[in-house]
């Protein structure tokens, strides 16, 4: 098996190493590009459908090539490979929005899957240094991700109301309540509730034993929230300049 596949860890990822800097100035080079022509996106059917199912073969391929990969390396194992985390819900999550355009789907999606992943891809907790199969999945996988949260709500009608962000907290708490008790039974450590990931994230600072979950659910709201806030302002941004262009053309006309 080819160096690049297996399961030696040839190069120790290293992290703000240039290889790391590079996939993050990948990844917010994609944010702001969806950001800046998101007006060319929404009346370019043509390359709106090219981003769209690039977008779903990224996550499709990610999700299938880290079972192959586990499988040939005889390495298959529940907690690695199971997309349970709320990365792994949100790719497939992010897939089925693609194909269906459905708006609570959506509306899901960008809360989970645009600032889970990015933070994932600021902290990572990968092995495998650049140009391992494990270090191409984990960044693009990741990167497509929260490239398609930003990308669909962008293109579609879906709307993100304080309503949705409560429905939306409500869901990621029952889905919270069946892995904590999963995590029990077979040793898992899903959405990091059986404690904080191995590498330093933000969650360090969130203390220990029940205070851990205290602040963990007061975290992950203040998330909610200010994913709430920003797509207010940016709706606000946006009424605002529609407002102005009749403004502008209503003068003109006069």
């Amino acid at each position: 098996m080819p160096e690049w596949f297996n399961i030696q860890i040839q190069d120790r990822f290293e992290f703000l190493s240039t290889s790391h800097m590079i996939m993050l100035a990948i990844l917010f080079s994609g944010i702001a590009l969806l950001l800046i022509f998101h007006q060319t996106l929404q009346k370019n059917d043509r390359l709106q459908q090219i981003i769209r199912w690039t977008l779903f073969v990224l996550l499709l391929g990610g999700e299938i090539g880290q079972t192959i990969w586990g499988l040939a390396n005889h390495n298959w194992n529940m907690e690695d490979h199971a997309p349970l985390h709320l990365c792994g819900i949100a790719s497939i999550l992010g897939m089925v929005a693609l194909l269906f355009y459905r708006h609570k789907v959506i509306q899901i999606l960008y809360f989970i899957g645009i600032i889970p992943p990015i933070v994932t891809l600021l902290t990572p907790e990968v092995f495998y240094s650049f140009p391992h199969f494990r270090f191409l999945k984990f960044f693009l996988h990741h990167m497509a991700l929260a490239w398609t949260g930003i990308f669909l709500i962008l293109v579609s009608s879906a709307r993100v109301t304080f309503r949705s962000l409560l429905m939306m907290f409500g869901y990621l708490n029952l889905y919270a309540v069946f892995i904590f008790f999963l995590n029990r039974q077979i040793g898992t450590n899903y959405l990091f509730l059986a404690g904080t990931p191995d590498v330093s994230t933000p969650l360090d600072a969130l203390g220990e034993g029940v205070w851990y979950y205290v602040n963990l659910e007061l975290f992950c709201f203040g998330l909610f929230l200010g994913m709430y806030g920003l797509y207010r302002f940016i709706s606000l941004g946006r009424n605002w300049k529609k407002r102005s262009g009749l403004k502008e053309e209503k003068y003109h006309y006069l």
